[in-house]
């Protein structure tokens, strides 16, 4: 290899060192270039750019401003207000779409009724919102505005104006433990007067012990509520808030009643029974024997929830319910006709029993238009005939037990709609609707779902003879809650001529709808024949 000279190596250093120059004068160039073209886009683009942002924002206000909602009258806008908060929508969520629905909304105090005071920070499903001037930031709970403080409170519960109010207390004494104590101001503003002459409902929820007191509710128990007509006590009652609970249960106007199963039965003499019209009892903790006690206060109310497994019993006294308009017992039913029910409209009826007697006493519902039991095969053949119900529209039977004694000669003209599910074979369901001559839709869910049932049903049905429902006009078998659990489309041809000879007999649609699931693989299906 040749060696280097000294020369040529001084001769390649400077041109290395030329290029190197070059490139930072190119380089130099290239900045200046950008710094030209940056300021060529803020002094042309940049306001082009605003001006679309401008036009996209004036755009979308154009389009508000010309929406359908807008040209609603203010007194619609009114009703589908008060439609979204009783559906436990906030109203905060309204007054921020925009400024003219902000000004309805703020018009209308019965959207701001809804108040829930409580020490449990944060609930669960709460939601903050900023709505912007005096007000600032709310929390909200469903339809419920959430007040922690007095401050929050004196901000909200002006645009109630003089509406009844619906209160929603939470208390806990482990949030107190916590250092999260409910503001006494706050509660001295809601609870005493004048706020509490305005309040309408009230649901009570208290949690802990009496070491941790949230507040002092028992200096509240002189206050006057005149207005409230809803309790709901959804917790324990201690020696702490008894006198304050007392007070709320002495109401006057008292009618609609809720209550757990930890609150003592011996405050109900406080409560002015003659008023209450709706009476949740409480789901556990009560027992038959104990609301005997108290049957001869409850006589005049108009519904009864919750009632205790086994009720009525043995021992509970023959009487009228004359108002009671809906019923839903599980117990005897023989203990169930000892009752008067000359109101009743809705009766939910579970038998505990297997014993039915041959011959059960005379049972008049001259009102019940909706009945629904699940009954042992006995009582269907023995109970049913001994009901006398001329206005009933809906039937629904849950059928076992063997055998399957046939349904004595009664007939149910009144009826509209059935609902049956058994276990029985296909001719036990065919004596059931020869009971319902007037049906018009009918629905057999066949625990024991096979081929041969379903033909037999079918094949009665096409029977222009002796036409079995004339003025039916659809027949299920089969929801998809539950299912039939056989083949689809078992026999297509005659389901189509059933449907055929139906409509030609009684010259109405008639259509046939069969609901089946695979065991294998649970899937539905739906086949409907008209």
């Amino acid at each position: 290899m040749e060696e280097i000279s000294t020369g040529e190596m001084v001769a390649i250093d400077a041109q290395i060192a030329a290029l190197i120059q070059k490139r930072e004068e190119t380089n130099e160039r290239h900045i200046r270039c950008r710094t030209e073209m940056d300021a060529l886009r803020d002094s042309v683009l940049s306001p082009l750019e605003e001006r679309v942002e401008r036009l996209k924002r004036l755009n979308r206000l154009q389009r508000s401003l010309t929406a359908p909602m807008t040209k609603l009258p203010v007194e619609l806008l009114g009703y589908i207000f008060s439609f979204c908060v009783e559906m436990d929508e906030t109203p905060w969520l309204l007054v921020l779409v925009s400024s003219v629905w902000r000004k309805i909304a703020f018009s209308m105090p019965r959207l701001w009724r809804y108040i829930w005071v409580t020490n449990v920070t944060p609930l669960g499903n709460q939601r903050e919102w900023d709505v912007g001037g005096d007000i600032g930031r709310v929390t909200s709970v469903g339809q419920h505005t959430k007040c922690v403080t007095e401050a929050e409170l004196i901000q909200v519960l002006p645009l109630s104006g003089a509406v009844s109010l619906r209160v929603y207390l939470t208390l806990s004494s482990y949030a107190a433990r916590r250092e999260q104590s409910v503001d006494n101001d706050l509660l001295s503003q809601l609870l005493g007067s004048p706020t509490s002459e305005r309040i309408e409902e009230i649901s009570l929820l208290l949690s802990g012990s009496d070491d941790f007191l949230p507040a002092p509710l028992s200096l509240y128990f002189e206050t006057s509520y005149p207005r409230l007509q809803s309790l709901t006590l959804s917790s324990g009652a201690s020696r702490w808030d008894m006198n304050f609970i007392r007070k709320l249960l002495s109401s006057n106007e008292l009618s609609s009643l809720r209550l757990n199963s930890v609150i003592p039965w011996e405050i109900a003499p406080s409560l002015r029974w003659a008023s209450v019209r709706h009476l949740t009892l409480p789901l556990d903790g009560l027992t038959p024997d104990t609301l005997n006690t108290f049957c001869d206060r409850i006589r005049n109310i108009q519904t009864l929830k919750a009632v205790p497994m086994g009720w009525p019993n043995a021992s509970t006294p023959r009487m009228t319910f004359k108002l009671l308009e809906e019923l839903d017992v599980r117990c005897e039913t023989t203990h169930l006709c000892r009752l008067n029910f000359p109101s009743l409209t809705k009766l939910n009826l579970m038998s505990l029993s297997d014993h039915v007697p041959d011959v059960h006493q005379p049972w008049s519902l001259p009102v019940l238009s909706e009945f629904k039991a699940t009954l042992r095969s006995r009582a269907v053949a023995h109970f049913l005939p001994s009901m006398t119900m001329p206005q009933l529209t809906t039937l629904t039977l849950s059928i076992s037990g063997y055998p399957f004694e046939p349904l004595s000669a009664v007939t149910y003209p009144s009826v509209t709609s059935v609902t049956l599910e058994s276990s029985a074979p296909s001719s036990y369901f065919i004596g059931l609707l020869d009971a319902v001559p007037n049906a018009e839709k009918v629905v057999l869910l066949m625990t024991e779902s096979s081929k041969s049932n379903l033909r037999e049903i079918v094949t009665r049905l096409m029977d222009n003879t002796n036409i079995l429902c004339p003025k039916l006009s659809e027949i299920h078998f089969g929801t998809e809650e539950k299912p039939f659990f056989i083949p689809m489309r078992p026999f297509p041809s005659l389901l189509n001529r059933c449907v055929d000879r139906r409509e030609f007999a009684s010259k109405r649609p008639f259509k046939i709808v069969i609901t089946t699931s695979s065991r294998r693989n649970n899937n539905i299906s739906t086949e409907i024949y008209s």
